[in-house]
């Protein structure tokens, strides 16, 4: 499963623990003739508790030039995760990108 985000900042969405998918954001606008020169991630819960681990698998972590594509897992339910997304440009400037969602299991 994937999803693609048009606008940056916070994506509201939700998961259920057992799902994971790879989020992927055109940032080109943002760049102007700049590029990615690298992305690290991390996550928080709305506790302010540490989830990089939990929600985040740093093994299927993409990035172009100029898309970044933090994957993420669903969590604990009944918890909201924040996962920033920090670029480090080419010319040396950081630039922070954020999705938001919120972890629940699914009732058919």
């Amino acid at each position: 499963m994937s999803i693609e985000c048009e606008d940056i900042g916070f994506v509201p969405f939700a998961l259920n623990p057992s799902d994971a998918l790879q989020v992927t954001y055109d940032i080109s606008n943002y760049l102007g003739s700049d590029t990615i020169a690298g992305v690290a991630y991390s996550a928080v819960d709305n506790n302010g508790n540490s989830a990089t681990g939990i929600v985040l698998d740093a093994l299927e972590h993409d990035n172009t030039d100029t898309v970044i594509k933090p994957y993420i897992k669903g969590g604990t339910s009944g918890l909201t995760y924040t996962v920033k997304c920090l670029v480090t440009t080419a010319a040396g400037d950081k630039k922070a990108f954020y999705v938001r969602f919120e972890c629940k299991e699914k009732t058919n």
